[in-house]
């Protein structure tokens, strides 16, 4: 089912919150069971979601989204960041739907093929058939360690966000993120440099500390 970035239905249903809801949660049924359900404190987190993902210029005026970045969703351990990601991936289309790939695994990969795997989240981020950059969701944003290659130390992640920073303006590069980290420890973390990357690479979009641990 895809809903996301199809004009006829978004035009439909562009207004409806309480639809888009309920399709958003019938996806999430089909992905982690009966149980799933968006709750009332995760509505002002899911509506700029969505005001997003069908670009919403007049919505998105008033809740300050810039459609031109990404989003990076910030919030504690689960909270449901990664789980409303995966189901606004499946259910948007082609080029725009990101990928969502976990930080974790980018740097067990570094471990064993070093660079190439830089290489792959950045400067080679393009579909080979259409050419278009792909958008990626990288999941778990500062919970990763450093890699290690041959005796090489390096902070993958930062070294991903700051080219793919570089590259965004004249190739549309968009990039996603989840984190339970707040901007103090993302900067302690990767340093000022990529710290002021994120400003210009994403949209905040913050769940409430209340938000119940959705992990059944």
């Amino acid at each position: 089912m895809m809903i996301f970035r199809q004009t006829s239905q978004t035009m439909e249903l562009r207004y409806d919150y309480p639809d888009y809801k309920r399709m958003i949660e019938e996806q999430g049924k089909i992905f982690y069971g009966c149980r799933y359900k968006i709750q009332p404190v995760d509505d002002p987190p899911l509506h700029r979601m969505i005001t997003y993902f069908i670009q919403d210029v007049e919505e998105a005026r008033k809740e300050n989204l810039h459609l031109g970045k990404g989003l990076m969703l910030c919030g504690r351990i689960g909270c449901g960041k990664t789980a409303l990601m995966q189901i606004f991936a499946a259910m948007s289309g082609g080029e725009f739907a990101p990928q969502v790939v976990s930080t974790r695994q980018i740097v067990m990969d570094f471990n064993s093929k070093g660079h190439e795997t830089i290489r792959k989240y950045s400067d080679r981020a393009f579909n080979p058939q259409t050419s278009l950059p792909i958008v990626y969701c990288f999941d778990g944003l500062g919970s990763e360690r450093d890699g290690h290659y041959f005796g090489e130390v390096c902070n993958v992640m930062a070294e991903i966000l700051i080219i793919r920073s570089e590259m965004s303006s004249p190739n549309r590069i968009i990039t996603h993120a989840t984190t339970q980290l707040d901007a103090e420890a993302l900067e302690k973390k990767y340093g000022k440099n990529v710290r002021s990357c994120m400003r210009g690479m994403f949209n905040l979009i913050h769940f409430d500390p209340e938000s119940p641990d959705k992990r059944y």
